[in-house]
């Protein structure tokens, strides 16, 4: 994240939370380690770098775990929450700098990880964000 404060807002982490069920989904199956794993990197990644609450008082970066789960409860396509993601990436590219970046993708690594290794579909999840990001980052156009 940057060094210097800026408020994120609670939609970056809804999104997030999008972003790492299409991974955990992109074999049609969400294991519960990778429900485990997701709330394992937020308490030791996500919390500590944004302290920040909402009105309710929840933890800003619990946003992920919630919209993860109603993914879950909705029985959204990894490829519907994968959209999601990318819509508010591309709206929104200044919110992830590099720093930010490499923590998304570690995160997702993780999960995709946490259940027997990365399997085919994850690792095509994987190379799909990784490409996305590469995309902004290069500042050439999709090709999509």
């Amino acid at each position: 994240m940057k060094t210097e404060r800026i408020h994120i807002p609670q939609e970056f982490y809804s999104n997030l939370g999008f972003l790492f069920y299409s991974v955990a989904a992109s074999d049609r199956h969400v294991a519960p380690a990778e429900t485990e794993r997701l709330r394992a990197e937020m308490k030791a990644h996500w919390i500590p770098l944004e302290p920040a609450h909402d009105d309710l008082g929840t933890v800003l970066a619990e946003y992920m775990d919630i919209s993860f789960d109603y993914a879950v409860g909705e029985g959204m396509s990894a490829h519907e929450a994968f959209d999601r993601f990318k819509e508010y990436y591309e709206s929104e590219p200044d919110t992830f700098d590099a720093s930010t970046k490499a923590l998304v993708l570690r995160t997702a690594r993780a999960i995709a990880a946490s259940r027997s290794g990365i399997n085919k579909s994850e690792h095509g999840a994987l190379t799909q964000l990784m490409l996305l990001f590469r995309e902004r980052t290069d500042g050439y156009p999709s090709t999509r």
